[in-house]
This record gives structure tokens, sequence and C-alpha cells, in this order.
């Protein structure tokens, strides 16, 4: 079996058909047709159906690509391997949300750094969408985010820290009630994608405080320069907001949440580890994890 045929078997499956996939392996379409050809007679399987202009898999083709990915995943971190017997060198992948991105991921990043400074490093944001499933595809090595402990079919979760949550209100107005500043000012939301945000929900509605104006942002930062600029209230992270209020641009009001929220850490718990990946794990655990659960 040729791992140029699984890349585009794969390539297929991603972009959804064979023109598509051809475009973006820049391949002829003939040649792709070829790879996918040759796939199938290794095997003995019928990869896909033709339905007019319509790609779909069957399905031994369906679970043929959990084991392709699973095989490409070990192809790209085996050729990270040092040919330095003591050294860990290679590439991380990492997708994290923006408030872990900015405000916490700095810090682990540099503890990791200190001790493999040859590994290359990619960091993407996410707002939430699809963030796990990428996990799962072997798109990315580590997913951060923030929310409740949850459990995940085949995802090790590793607890960073438990997060503080607060009323993020105008400088100013430290004496006024909720109610008050709801009739005031709009209710910024985190995007409907976002780990917190029905927990936010959650919140104002226990609270008999359900805003009748609101604003909506996908950027922590965007809310948080709403706020000091009076353009509107919302709960946040106090980690977000802690260098703003020490600096008196704005006034943060410690709440409880209707559940613990953590910082955490994911990866694929089935799927093999380069070296790279177990450093960065081992100093997840070693630095900054609280106990952790392992689903």
């Amino acid at each position: 079996m040729d791992i140029k045929h699984v890349k585009t078997f794969c390539a297929v499956v991603k972009h959804g058909g064979f023109s598509k996939a051809a475009e973006a392996l820049s391949y002829a379409q003939s040649t792709v047709t070829m790879h996918i050809q040759f796939l199938e007679q290794d095997l003995s399987l019928r990869l896909f159906d033709r339905l007019g202009k319509k790609t779909i898999l069957t399905e031994p083709g369906e679970r043929f690509h959990q084991y392709a990915i699973e095989l490409l995943a070990i192809y790209e971190k085996a050729k990270e391997i040092s040919r330095e017997k003591h050294e860990v060198t290679g590439s991380l992948s990492i997708t994290a949300n923006e408030s872990v991105a900015v405000y916490l991921l700095p810090g682990i990043l540099k503890k990791f750094r200190e001790q493999y400074p040859k590994v290359n490093i990619t960091i993407e944001a996410s707002s939430g969408v699809n963030e796990l499933q990428r996990l799962r595809e072997g798109e990315t090595d580590i997913v951060f985010r923030i929310g409740e402990q949850l459990e995940y079919d085949e995802m090790v979760t590793i607890l960073l820290r438990q997060e503080e949550f607060g009323w993020i209100l105008p400088e100013g107005h430290a004496d006024q009630s909720y109610y008050q500043l709801l009739q005031q000012y709009p209710f910024i939301y985190t995007e409907p994608e976002c780990s917190y945000r029905k927990l936010v929900h959650r919140v104002l509605m226990q609270n008999g405080a359900a805003p009748e104006r609101t604003l909506e942002s996908s950027s922590i930062e965007v809310i948080k320069q709403s706020v000091m600029a009076q353009l509107g209230i919302a709960i946040l992270p106090h980690m977000v907001v802690k260098e703003a209020e020490a600096k008196g641009q704005l006034i943060y009001r410690e709440i409880q949440m209707p559940t613990k929220i953590y910082s955490q850490a994911y990866y694929h718990g089935s799927r093999w580890q380069s070296p790279v990946q177990s450093a960065f794990v081992d100093v997840l655990r070693r630095e900054f994890a609280v106990p952790v659960r392992e689903v």
C-alpha cells in the first residue's frame, strides 16, 4: 500500500470528490482516479460509489477512512523522530480558543520552549466549532478550551486550572445593580459556539436578569474593549480582564457559576503520540495540571 494513495483517498473524502481533491493536491484528476483504483486493488474493496457527479463512501470505505487517518498520522509523526538520540525535534499543532490562546497558552509554551527549543509550533485560534472533530481526524495534536469537565470518546482530558467568572462592568458603575445596568446597557454575549456561553445564559436566567438588549461578538478582546468603552456589560473569565481591572479600566464582580469551569487540554488517547506530543503532554501534566480525569 502506497502512502500517497492513502493521502489521495483522505483528500477525496475531505473535499467531497475527485476533482476537488485533484485541485487540492495539485494532481490531474486522472492521477487521483488511478490512486484510488490502485488502493481499491490493494485492499480488494470498493471504497467509493459514483452517483452522477456525487462521490459517496461505501460502508467499507467509511471503515477504512478511520484507519487511513491513523496511517497518515503515524506516517507524519514518524518523520519527526530526531536522528540525535536524546533530542526532541519536530512540529506540534495546537488549537485553542481565544481566552486560552491569549492569556494562558503563552506561559505554557514558554515553559515548554525552555526545555524543547527546536520544536516548531503552530497555533490556530478556534471559535469552538469542530475542534474535537479536527482532533479525531488528526488535523491537530492538542486542543485547549474553557468549559465544564465533560467526557469525550477516545479523548484524554488534562485539567489545567479552575477558572473564575464574573460580571464585567464599565468603570464608574460599581454601586449599581445588575438590573439597573441591564436597563442602561446591552448584555454582550460570546458567540453561540463558545464553550461557556450556555452557562453564562443560565446564570442570567437563574438571577432573573434576562437582558432585553444584546450584542454578540466572536472575540473576547472585542467584548472587553466594548465594556471599557461603555457599550455594554458582560460575563467573562477573570483571567481575560485581570490586567484591565488592576488599571481601573473596568470593574470585575465575581459570580458563582452553576458548575465548575476549567481551562482544559485534550488529546487523542488511542492514537500514537510523537516524541514532541509526548513531551508537551508531560510538561502540561508536570507544570500545570490539576488532578486529571481520563475519558
